[in-house]
């Protein structure tokens, strides 16, 4: 082999490990969450509140868990759990199956959320779980990982 062609060898070998390292590192840096006085919008959050108030109070979350699940780590919690399915039920979007109702939740929400809903939602149509409150769990979870900045939980 030429002293050219091993150069030309070595240089795509490194090309290719460079790409490698950036596609990594890509990977393991988390996305943050958009959170601005515009987003998640005002509007949504005070329409929700009474929502919020009434599963709070039904399930004992905190709301400190609910704040790591929408703005950290997905975490597992019972309670956060029911909360989420109490929220379901409370914006009358779930069946009695634990299956949302997505044309329903679609038409609750703003326009300007409705195209990433439906982008977010792709790969989140068969909720797993033994429970209405883990199949709730799943769609937030299945949700936030597709679309980690702009999910939020009420």
């Amino acid at each position: 082999m030429s002293f050219n062609g091993m150069c030309r060898g070595r240089t795509q070998l490194l090309y290719t490990i460079l790409i490698v390292l950036s596609l990594m590192s890509c990977r393991c840096r988390a996305q943050q969450p958009r959170r601005d006085a515009e987003y998640p919008p005002p509007a949504i959050l005070k329409m929700a509140k009474p929502f919020h108030d009434i599963c709070v109070g039904k399930t004992g979350v905190t709301e400190a868990a609910i704040k790591e699940f929408s703005d950290g780590e997905v975490h597992e919690d019972e309670a956060l759990k029911c909360y989420m399915n109490c929220l379901f039920h409370e914006f009358e979007v779930v069946d009695d199956n634990g299956d949302v109702h997505m044309e329903k939740l679609l038409a609750a929400i703003p326009d300007s959320l409705r195209d990433l809903l439906v982008n977010a939602s792709k790969n989140c149509i068969h909720p797993e779980g033994d429970t209405l409150c883990h199949k709730a769990w799943w769609f937030h979870q299945c949700w936030k990982k597709a679309d980690p900045v702009h999910y939020f939980l009420v």
